[in-house]
């Protein structure tokens, strides 16, 4: 992916006369591109294959939005940043599958989760977000105003479930309802600092697998 946007961008960058930087933003920009379209159809076509469509969806549009805003962690690579996000997606699809299947929850109960995650998920985004990292810094001004639009983000949600909630029945509604209130949770831990110190193992845990690894190697060639 990395070297296709480099032959993209430098293509273009020769074509229309442009400077280093610039060839560099333009590369940076084919990497987000085919990055995040290769991620997508890859993670559809394998909820597709586990009659998981209409759950993952839910959840990865929520998540996305949510994430617009308030930011959250960033694995180390492409490649882990990958792995996490299907298991993630499909883990979760799967979950809410399960969920939906097996219980009949009533519009009462589903009112009250949702004004609980609501809740929640207000007082997180107002102390944490927007949640910045290392190669994504956020000026004073940025940080306000990624603050403000995650609380109107999270107030809109609300909303918008409550509409579905009150519009939709339920036998139609329910799968939507439980997959955004799961998702909005999740989303809303990875902006916590309890979220952070997860995920940070989680690549910590990558890091000694592939230093064991190559350990291994070495000492098979040694």
């Amino acid at each position: 992916m990395t070297e296709l946007s480099h032959a993209l961008a430098g293509y273009l960058g020769k074509q229309l006369g442009l400077d280093e930087d610039k060839t560099d933003v333009l590369r940076y920009g084919f990497e987000v591109i085919l990055g995040e379209s290769a991620k997508i159809l890859v993670l559809f076509l394998f909820a597709s294959f586990f009659d998981l469509t209409p759950y993952v969806l839910v959840s990865f549009l929520t998540i996305g939005s949510f994430r617009l805003f308030a930011g959250g962690y960033h694995s180390k690579t492409y490649g882990r940043c990958f792995v996490h996000s299907l298991v993630l997606f499909l883990g979760m699809g799967k979950l809410i599958q399960v969920i939906v299947q097996s219980f009949r929850p009533s519009g009462a109960w589903l009112f009250t989760l949702t004004l609980a995650t609501f809740l929640l998920t207000f007082m997180a985004a107002l102390k944490w977000a927007p949640a910045e990292t290392p190669n994504k810094p956020l000026s004073l001004a940025e940080g306000k105003r990624q603050k403000k639009l995650s609380l109107l983000w999270v107030g809109f949600w609300f909303i918008l479930v409550s509409s579905v909630l009150l519009l939709i029945p339920l036998e139609k509604s329910t799968f939507i309802i439980v997959g955004t209130i799961m998702a909005h949770m999740v989303q809303t831990f990875s902006v916590t600092p309890a979220g952070f110190k997860f995920l940070q193992s989680l690549d910590t845990l990558a890091d000694k697998f592939i230093i064991q690894k190559n350990n291994e190697r070495s000492g098979l060639h040694g």
